[in-house]
């Protein structure tokens, strides 16, 4: 397989022996490669900035506080949810 090293994941990965065909370990290398620009385009995030209540900020960390999760994550799963149930509507 091939090894593609980033400052963020120096150490992380271990290659083991496998008993896979030349052809499998091209599938895999492809899948990797493939994973790896999925993850560099997401990270290619815009900025977004709303106004909202000081009462809708303490709500969201009051409920993010019981999840466990910094509010600005919590906000933005629940925004990302609500876009998905009204998109597949």
């Amino acid at each position: 397989m091939k090894k593609k090293y980033t400052n963020e994941n120096i150490g992380k990965i271990e290659i083991l022996k496998s008993d896979l065909t030349p052809e499998e370990e091209s599938m895999f290398d492809d899948k990797i490669e493939q994973a790896e620009k999925e993850l560099i385009s997401r990270r290619n995030n815009a900025t977004v900035n709303f106004r909202w209540s000081e009462f809708e900020i303490a709500r969201a960390k009051k409920i993010a506080k019981k999840l466990g999760m910094p509010y600005q994550t919590y906000i933005k799963l629940t925004l990302e949810k609500a876009i998905t149930q009204d998109e597949l509507k």
